[in-house]
Formats: structure tokens, sequence, C-alpha cells
């Protein structure tokens, strides 16, 4: 047998590693944060999705599906319909009518927001995501990032806010229903 190249494959577990078993795998544990660097990242998240709510949506019908973050990092929005089409950053139209307004990246001045519509939505469930692809900072730790989403739909305001970890994709941070007949 002929061994070769084999790419990289990044190990996503839903539990941290320890002892002798992070150090078999050869360091892939993430650094733990400080309980201050912790606080920090949660009240900047805090304060983006306080933000969010002093700014009204627009008055625009539909989904309106925003993601705010600051300028260290470079965060992508993805947003899947009922049918698992999702839109983002390389996928800018969806079957369904979903669109990408404005995508973000390290040179883009601030405001740091992201945002996908559906204005004739179709009914079911909608999931949105969060990946953090990279530092803008010029940082090389695996530093975090905090991020606030809102989503404006079926007349109602959904807000969540979090950290996403560098070179991680939170699948779902949020996810909400359109009703037939709603929008």
């Amino acid at each position: 047998m002929r061994w070769g190249w084999v790419p990289a494959i990044r190990l996503v577990l839903p539990f941290a590693l320890t002892g002798s078993l992070a150090l078999a795998m050869g360091g892939c544990a993430k650094p733990a944060l400080s309980d201050v660097q912790l606080a920090t990242l949660k009240a900047q998240a805090q304060a983006l999705a306080d933000n969010f709510e002093a700014s009204p949506a627009d008055g625009s019908t539909g989904i309106v599906v925003r993601l705010a973050f600051g300028e260290e990092a470079d965060l992508d929005l993805y947003v899947t319909d009922p049918l698992l089409d999702t839109v983002y950053f390389a996928r800018h139209e969806s079957g369904t009518g979903g669109i990408i307004e404005a995508d973000v990246r390290c040179d883009t001045p601030g405001p740091r927001i992201e945002e996908i519509r559906f204005p004739d939505p179709w009914p079911g469930r909608y999931r949105v995501g969060v990946d953090h692809p990279q530092r803008c900072d010029g940082e090389q730790s695996p530093a975090p990032a905090a991020y606030a989403v809102t989503v404006h739909a079926n007349g109602e305001t959904y807000t969540t806010n979090g950290i996403v970890d560098l070179e991680y994709f939170e699948v779902v941070v949020l996810e909400f229903e359109i009703e037939k007949g709603g929008s």
C-alpha cells in the first residue's frame, strides 16, 4: 500500500477534550478562555443585540435576517429555507426568493451587518447559522468572536446572541416558523 498526502480533518466534538485524550489528538483541544475574556465576549454579544433592538425593522414585509459582529472578525450569515435551500456569501439567491442584501468582509467599513431577505417567504421552518472563517485584526490566536442575530418575520422580532469560535460553523443559532398564509 502506498502512503500519500491525507487532507486535514477538523474534528468537532460536543465536549471539551482534556487530559491524555487531548494530548493523544495532538493538541486539538482549543485553548480555554479566561473568565474575564468570556465575560468580555458575552458583553460584546449583548451590546450587539441591544443595538439591534434600538434599530427596528425598516417596515419591509417578508423575512429580514441580520447578523452583527465586530471589526475583529469576518463572520458569515447562512439562512436555510423550508426546502433546505441556503442563502449565504457564495450563493446569493435561493429558489424560494431569498437574497443576500449585504455581505461584509474584512475590508468592509462598519457597521458590520450582513443581511438576507425573503420578500415573499414560503411557509415552513427557517434556520439561521453563523460561520467564523477568519480574523480581520491580524490576531493569530484562535480567538472567538461575538455576534448578534435578529429576525423580523410574522410581525415578530426574534433575537439571539452568542460567541463563535474561529473556523467553526454554528449550523443553527436560531430557528423560526412561517405559517401558511403568514409573512
